[in-house]
């Protein structure tokens, strides 16, 4: 059900989540300080999908400076990475992130997965910068939720039994996860379930509280952090920690349908939306062959050529402004066909004849740092006062590295893996470098005021959940929640991927134009298509909307 609201209206990937945003609302705060309070609910309630030891990225358009602002707080590569740490295994299929896997799989879990997380660090820039309440006071629920003990749901069961053999490799997981040494139960109508001890997650929360980012990024918590990783072999050490400042942005909008908005710098996703731009989607009906075809190019040629050329800007000459202008976009529109799909794998364009026609984000952070989606939840909020804001939050594979640090709750992502481990490739390991994040966190506004939001969960999967329920509801006019639970299809430019609800009709349409099609279910536990969070204001009532999917993992609520 759409929930709809005259106050605020705030989302999550648990109810817990919302629930610790709507709080802040009505205790005066904004929706800054309701969507970091989600996030700190969701480090306790979401431990398979974020937590303090994770990272991600936060897109604000704030009403009263009438100004959109990113807060990048990924993860990045520790001080004593190198290109050629892990070893890449040809024999094995390549990731959907587009490299090859690694010889023993060591970025993907254990202690060298570890990259440095940014959580943390950004949600108390978000807060520092924008929060009305003090950060106490936005941490409450998230260590109430910690004091009380996590009750195992089922999907909670099901992330920790697929990691079963790994955790009882890691004895601090294995004590926080596996009660008695076994699976938890989850709760049932005949059985309350197990519930986890986050007493020690709620001691971190709380210095946390005191100190702000401070309580993580040194003192105990970074000195524990450093002990149990480096004696395990891992890279992160305390200083690592300490040099970690989030990069706070000011990015030069895109416009789509004639309104501005941001992505969180992500070049997938403005290009995309820069190509689809081009094209009258309205007349073509949102049920048609030739919109799933066109959606399907546009994502493809945009992931061939983020995955061929993007490098973090910070530490590597990549055409970044390029692939996110509007010239390179359109150029790449030309050579799309509504009457066939391009050759596939679909070949990379060349962006750097349009690097300068797209100006680069103003970083307004104010001090240095080191930098010179499984495991993804996701939260957004929207209030009365006009602020909007989207956050997706990671630690890269369901339960991160499944490292625990002892005495402090905390589980460390895996996001090393999201480097390529190939030492000649633009996305390459370098020591204080971010990894691509190919997966937009948008907001955007009408009129100078904010008019629709989104984020997601998902891994890429995520740019196929923001922009349909985007297209859906502006370009289609669906009613939010309806355009959020609207069939989707996902290309990365190869197979195209299809929400098995859409009609056989159009799925032999999409395959008679060339497209090897794959039909894929929405299950629970199995979200093909990606998790999704929208929020929107009416331009004429002014009310607030929200819609969140799939409904099994997702809440909204509002007041």
């Amino acid at each position: 059900t759409e929930v709809v609201a005259e106050n605020g209206v705030v989302t999550g990937g648990h109810a817990a989540e919302a629930e610790a945003g709507l709080r802040m609302l009505q205790q005066g705060g904004n929706a800054i300080d309701a969507v970091v309070a989600a996030a700190f609910a969701g480090c306790v309630v979401e431990p398979d999908s974020c937590g303090l030891g994770g990272y991600g990225r936060l897109a604000i358009f704030h009403a009263e400076r009438g100004e959109f602002v990113t807060i990048d707080h990924y993860a990045r590569a520790p001080g004593a990475a190198r290109p050629d740490m892990f070893v890449p295994d040809e024999s094995t299929a390549p990731r959907y992130y587009g490299h090859p896997r690694t010889i023993g799989r060591r970025n993907e879990w254990g202690h060298l997965a570890v990259a440095v997380p940014g959580a943390v660090a950004g949600l108390c820039a978000a807060h520092d910068l924008f929060g009305a309440l003090p950060l106490a006071q936005v941490l409450e629920p998230a260590i109430e939720l910690a004091d009380a003990g996590l009750v195992v749901t089922w999907d909670l069961a099901v992330s920790i039994l697929e990691h079963y053999r790994e955790l009882q490799q890691m004895p601090h997981a294995a004590a926080l996860l596996l009660p008695g040494g076994r699976p938890p139960q989850a709760y049932s109508a005949w059985a309350p379930g197990d519930r986890l001890d986050f007493s020690a997650l709620g001691q971190t929360l709380r210095r946390i509280a005191r100190q702000g980012a401070a309580g993580f990024y040194t003192g105990p918590v970074a000195e524990a952090i450093e002990r149990e990783v480096v004696s395990h072999g891992g890279l992160l050490t305390a200083n690592d920690l300490e040099a970690y400042r989030p990069k706070i942005l000011r990015e030069r909008p895109g416009v789509y349908r004639g309104r501005p908005y941001i992505t969180a710098f992500d070049q997938v996703g403005y290009e995309a939306l820069n190509i689809l731009d081009q094209y009258d989607l309205a007349a073509l009906g949102p049920d048609s062959v030739a919109f799933r075809h066109l959606v399907a190019e546009a994502f493809g040629h945009a992931f061939a050529d983020s995955l061929t050329h993007y490098g973090d800007p910070d530490h590597t000459h990549s055409p970044v402004n390029g692939l996110a202008s509007r010239a390179f976009a359109v150029a790449r529109a030309a050579g799309l066909r509504l009457d066939r799909a391009a050759p596939r794998p679909i070949q990379a364009g060349d962006p750097w004849p349009f690097e300068n026609q797209h100006s680069a984000p103003e970083t307004i952070s104010t001090r240095p740092s080191l930098a010179g989606l499984e495991g993804t939840t996701q939260m957004a909020a929207a209030d009365r006062a006009g602020n909007m804001v989207t956050l997706c939050t990671s630690i890269t594979g369901s339960l991160g590295s499944l490292v625990v640090v002892p005495g402090t709750g905390i589980i460390l992502n895996n996001a090393m893996q999201n480097f390529d481990p190939r030492p000649d490739q633009p996305n390459c390991i370098r020591p204080g470098k971010m990894p691509i994040f190919g997966v937009p966190t948008l907001v955007m506004t009408e009129n100078g005021r904010a008019r629709f939001g989104s984020c997601g969960s998902g891994g890429y999967r995520i740019l196929t959940g923001v922009l349909h329920s985007l297209m859906h509801h502006l370009d289609f006019g669906m009613p939010l929640q309806a355009a959020v639970d609207a069939p989707r299809v996902h290309c990365q430019g190869q197979d195209t991927y299809v929400d098995d609800r859409l009609p056989a009709e159009v799925q032999a349409g999409l395959t008679a134009l060339g497209h090897t099609v794959i039909p894929q279910p929405e299950e629970p536990n199995l979200t093909h298509l990606g998790r999704v969070n929208a929020v929107a204001v009416d331009p004429r009532t002014r009310l607030l909307h929200a819609g969140t999917g799939p409904a099994w993992s997702t809440a909204a609520v509002g007041y």
